[in-house]
């Protein structure tokens, strides 16, 4: 075996391995941001990433000569430099003050977040000129490069995930940097030619050594994750009596528990407790945070004279006119809901939780049972790992109440607003579910939290539940609702099957009365004395015109879920939408946000009014990630043209339509991708899991599909061609086909989910595994010196294309993301062989 053949072998599994500690790290970094503030932020270290490899690709545009000149220096350097870079940019990244619930006040936040790009895009930028020199280097294999990078990336997907079970998150870089170590020794081996034995020159292996020590011993004493001062766990810690009770963690977060007297969690608890009990709780709940989030409250044992204190509790109220009910609770929580089923005479208490971990710690942690008495070893309840959604679409006609409390995090954080994530719990298809599960004269209850000022994720929710009842071809849904709430509290919706007799209504009026709650809504209520067109046009002028609102159109929250309610059951559902100043239309299956109410079509009027919607910096850091993204990006494209216009564009035909393909397949690619990670969020029911699994398989399928495009004995523009083919037929089966395919397996095994997953995955990413390496063969037997700006382009418009795919998914839904992915490879079909035919014409 030559010199050059085993030098070359070890380049590959050097780029094997840095393949996959770049993947490793970049969601380790998605972990810390999970840990430290209110998000895992995806899209933002998606397209810091993709960044990276952006700048490393323009880089390489200026230099490709000086790299071809010594590529082994080059590729050792860059994977030297990649290891401080990973401890250094984790460091001093815990320094940057940026935080997201002030994105709508304080315009330093946008530089902030802009410091989190350069910081983080450092990492990327050596990893990606690593694997950018691997390409000029081994430009002859290039079908090779981009398997064993996509197949080494994809492990690094599944790897991440392994690991959540074993290291605190705090710890999990370390195995990033072992990683990055080896590959970087791996690289810098060379043959001797004399006794044909691997080395490494003295220069470089000090170097290397005190590299190494230098960024290990930096992560381990610098190198915790910070939590933001502002997150709730951080204000409970402060606390002179805390007691932490628990503390683990695993892939599906990380759980403290702590007890301090200074814990009061009492959702919608009606303000006449006090006065009509003689007896409260004085200690009835524990804080859990999962992530820092929370406290969800664990609810104690109670003393005889203290239970009363559940019938003032809104989930109380369906008891009222169900007798010994069998109940489906579709979450856990801390068991609140749980306690009052059982105390108010629920005859078998069903529960699901999605999170095993948190399962496993209210029903067998021996300091938490005895808390609560050992409450879940009772036999009338059963606690259940899994999906209460896929459960009650196979169970019909089975329950007399099923309760949805509180599963919304709007509302609940000391510190203000909340992230855009997935939530298919309240969806039109969700409702109909739930339904379709209840016996003739059951219930469904739905308590959210209402503390939004101007109102609007309880109108999102009647707009669903409305939407859903007339999907259902109900008569008249308005005979079937009661609807009340506790000012700057919680919300409650009562949806009866077989609809409302006048006993029941009279029951639960006097219900509300008793408790101080106000109606919003039962069967026959009298129209509130309001102008509703005046609130409306109040709301508009406010944030249209900077108007203030008068004291004559003084209004709370009700008001205006009342009128929006008799709106939506009269059918004036799209003047209400339409005249509303915030997006209130239904969550559906192929929309599921819960949170993200600002309307796309008037953007600009929001940013007018920022610091009166802070509470939406979920939306507002998408908008500023889309920003920043094309600000790099247009830096990444217009570099190289500047400083190498003539010789990309003088007598070079074919530079216009390299900059279309490969702005096509960045952004295309990450189309599919974003769609994929929210969609499969439905049955995988949790976020890291969809995204490892869909990053996993999608990089190492497409890596096999390039593979086997290169054994396919056809002309390049024809098998490309057939390759947007399969894409675009892909996305009309996404569109389709795979609502049905995912709610048929969603009440699988773990094991089949995944499994069905990964088939869901695999026919868009095998096809999407074949343009981008057919483009960079014709580049490199065609315009060579194109090679490393077009991977650098593909990199700059793939940022480009995660932030769009958000804001389309959230604004449109995941049918219009789809719809223009696949216009995206319609045109990247149209132009591969326009390109080709443009490079023989300068041959």
């Amino acid at each position: 075996m030559t010199k050059s053949s085993v030098e070359n072998k070890l380049k590959l599994f050097s780029l094997f391995l840095l393949s996959i500690a770049l993947l490793t790290y970049e969601l380790f970094i998605m972990r810390s941001f999970s840990v430290g503030s209110w998000s895992n932020f995806g899209s933002l270290v998606i397209s810091t990433a993709l960044l990276g490899f952006g700048v490393s690709g323009t880089l390489l545009t200026f230099l490709i000569k000086r790299v071809k000149q010594n590529p082994n220096l080059w590729m050792t350097a860059s994977s030297l430099l990649f290891i401080p870079a990973i401890a250094g940019a984790h460091i001093v990244a815990q320094f940057v003050p940026f935080n997201p619930i002030f994105v709508g006040s304080d315009p330093r936040q946008f530089l902030w977040l802009g410091a989190y790009f350069l910081l983080y895009g450092i990492p990327f930028f050596f990893g990606a000129l690593f694997i950018g020199v691997c390409f000029i280097k081994l430009a002859d294999r290039i079908s090779q490069l981009y398997f064993w990078n996509m197949l080494g990336s994809g492990l690094g997907g599944l790897m991440i995930i392994v690991l959540m079970f074993w290291l605190p998150p705090d710890s999990l870089i370390i195995p990033v940097l072992l990683l990055a170590i080896f590959a970087n020794l791996i690289c810098s081996l060379q043959q001797n030619s004399q006794t044909q034995k691997l080395e490494i020159t003295l220069r470089t292996l000090i170097a290397s050594a005190a590299t190494i020590v230098l960024s290990l011993v930096a992560v381990f004493l610098w190198g915790e994750i910070r939590v933001s001062e502002y997150k709730s766990i951080s204000y409970i810690q402060k606390y002179p009596d805390v007691v932490q009770i628990h503390h683990s963690y695993s892939s599906t977060g990380e759980l403290h528990v702590y007890n301090s007297s200074s814990l009061h969690f009492a959702p919608g608890l009606s303000d006449n407790a006090a006065l009509q009990l003689d007896h409260l709780p004085s200690q009835p709940y524990w804080g859990l945070y999962v992530d820092g989030n929370g406290p969800i409250g664990i609810m104690g044992k109670l003393k005889e004279d203290e239970a009363a204190y559940m019938d003032f509790l809104p989930m109380s109220a369906p008891y009222l006119i169900l007798e010994k009910p069998k109940v489906l609770l579709v979450n856990l929580g801390g068991g609140i809901s749980a306690q009052v089923a059982k105390y108010q005479g629920a005859e078998d208490i069903t529960i699901f939780e999605q999170n095993p971990e948190i399962v496993r710690l209210i029903t067998k942690n021996p300091a938490i049972n005895a808390f609560t008495g050992d409450f879940f070893s009772d036999p009338q309840i059963h606690v259940r790992v899994g999906d209460a959604r896929a459960h009650a679409s196979q169970n019909p006609d089975t329950y007399d109440l099923i309760e949805i409390s509180l599963i919304d995090s709007i509302g609940l954080s000391d510190s203000g607003g909340y992230p855009i994530h997935e939530n298919y719990t309240y969806t039109v298809e969700a409702i109909s579910e739930y339904m379709e599960s209840l016996n003739e004269e059951g219930i469904l209850s739905i308590t959210v939290w209402n503390r939004l000022r101007p109102p609007r994720n309880v109108l999102r929710l009647l707009s669903t539940i409305v939407q859903s009842l007339n999907d259902l071809e109900i008569e008249d849904p308005g005979r079937h609702l009661f609807v009340y709430d506790l000012f700057l509290s919680t919300a409650t919706i009562l949806i009866k099957k077989s609809g409302l007799s006048e006993g029941e209504i009279y029951d639960l009026r006097q219900f509300c009365r008793r408790k101080a709650f106000d109606i919003i809504y039962y069967p026959g209520i009298q129209k509130r004395d309001k102008d509703f067109k005046k609130i409306l046009s109040a709301f508009y002028d406010y944030y249209k015109y900077n108007e203030k609102i008068t004291g004559d159109e003084v209004f709370v929250p009700s008001d205006i879920y009342h009128f929006a309610l008799l709106e939506l059951l009269a059918g004036h559902k799209e003047s209400l939408y339409q005249n509303y100043i915030f997006d209130i239309r239904p969550m559906q299956d192929l929309r599921p946000y819960y949170s993200g109410y600002l309307k796309l079509s008037e953007i600009w009027m929001y940013l007018d009014n920022i610091q009166d919607i802070s509470e939406e910096w979920g939306y507002l850091l998408q908008i500023a990630i889309l920003i920043l993204s094309m600000i790099f990006g247009a830096f990444i494209i217009l570099i190289p043209i500047i400083g190498r216009r003539r010789e990309l564009f003088k007598k070079q035909r074919g530079t216009l339509g390299v900059i279309v393909y490969y702005a096509c397949l960045g952004m295309g690619y990450m189309f599919i991708e974003i769609f994929l990670i929210q969609m499969l969020v439905f049955l995988l029911n949790n976020p890291i899991y969809s995204v490892s699994i869909v990053i996993t398989s999608m990089l190492i399928i497409s890596g096999l599909g390039n593979l086997a495009s290169q054994a396919v004995k056809l002309k390049r523009k024809l098998v490309v061609r057939l390759a947007c083919t399969g894409i675009i037929l892909t996305v009309a089966f996404y569109i389709f086909g795979l609502p049905l395919v995912l709610n048929f397996y969603r009440s699988s095994t773990m094991a089949i989910r995944v499994i069905v997953s990964i088939l869901v995955i695999a026919p868009g990413a095998f096809f999407l595994g074949v343009p981008f390496p057919s483009g960079l063969q014709t580049l490199t037997r065609h315009k060579p010196r194109l090679l490393p700006w077009a991977w650098g382009m593909n990199g700059s418009l793939s940022v480009t294309g995660v932030a769009l795919a958000w804001i389309l998914s959230v604004s449109s839904g995941f049918h219009i993301l789809l719809i223009v992915a696949a216009a995206v490879y319609l045109v990247v079909g149209i132009i591969f062989p326009v390109n080709e035919y443009a490079y023989k014409k300068i041959l």
